[in-house]
């Protein structure tokens, strides 16, 4: 199968290296329970996993961008909050982060301006919105380099490193 066509949690589970039957038990679930959440899509609307599972699922996988990419796939505020966070090949990843950040410098000094007077008055809202825009985006694109390298990391450290993002 593509893994294209899979669902985030058994992408995640087959990067793993864990079948079914030994993915289970270490998330307190049945084999069936399991099956269930990989088939899970917003458009069938029936057996998407608890949080507490998808929780889990990152600690056991190794993979602590699940959360995030289960709240993106799975609910509207998730694909309101974060559209552009994506896992991507690690230097793809590092080059829209810098060119995000670069986007960002320039409206440093406006910003500062804005701010100074610890309010945004009418005539400065247009300079907070863009700044806001460009933040947001390097935001996101921060969050698909942090995701990106982790994965890119030998499973044992992926695995410690999901246990200090995801609790």
């Amino acid at each position: 199968m593509k893994e294209s066509c899979k669902s985030i949690y058994r992408i995640c589970r087959d990067r793993a290296g864990l079948t079914q039957e030994a993915a289970a038990p270490k998330l307190g679930v049945s084999v069936r329970a399991l099956g269930n959440y990989e088939a899970y899509s917003l458009e069938v609307g029936k057996n998407m996993p608890p949080e507490d599972v998808v929780l889990c699922m990152a600690k056991v996988y190794g993979t602590p961008w699940l959360p995030l990419l289960h709240l993106k796939e799975n609910t509207l505020i998730g694909k309101a909050i974060f559209p552009d966070v994506e896992l991507t090949n690690l230097p793809l990843a590092f080059l829209k982060f810098q060119a995000e950040i670069g986007d960002i410098q320039p409206l440093e000094s406006e910003m500062r301006k804005v701010i100074l007077d610890n309010r945004i008055d009418e005539h400065e809202l247009e300079t907070s919105e863009i700044f806001i825009k460009e933040l947001m985006e390097g935001i996101m694109s921060g969050w698909s380099l942090i995701f990106s390298a982790i994965e890119k990391r030998p499973l044992l450290e992926q695995r410690s490193q999901a246990f200090t993002l995801v609790r």
